[in-house]
């Protein structure tokens, strides 16, 4: 459970970045974190991929929803 006192920026990624990386591996980066209530929202950038995330205090359970993936160019540019 978060306590209300825990309202800082560094302290709010601390407390998203294990089920983050739990769930997309030890290259997972915290990029926003904000505290909406008994809830941590924020993005994440995973490899090759800029998830949203919503981690719920109750039970530590963590939301993610992919918003953008990153792709390499399977073309070849025209002369």
């Amino acid at each position: 459970m978060l306590s209300p006192m825990l309202r800082s920026v560094d302290s709010l990624c601390l407390q998203v970045i294990a089920p983050l990386k739990d769930r997309c591996g030890p290259q997972a980066r915290v990029l926003t974190a904000e505290l909406h209530g008994d809830e941590v929202r924020g993005l994440a950038f995973c490899p090759g991929k800029v998830m949203r995330y919503v981690l719920v205090a109750q039970n530590q359970k963590l939301k993610t929803t992919e918003l953008l993936k990153l792709t390499r160019a399977s073309r070849q540019p025209a002369a």
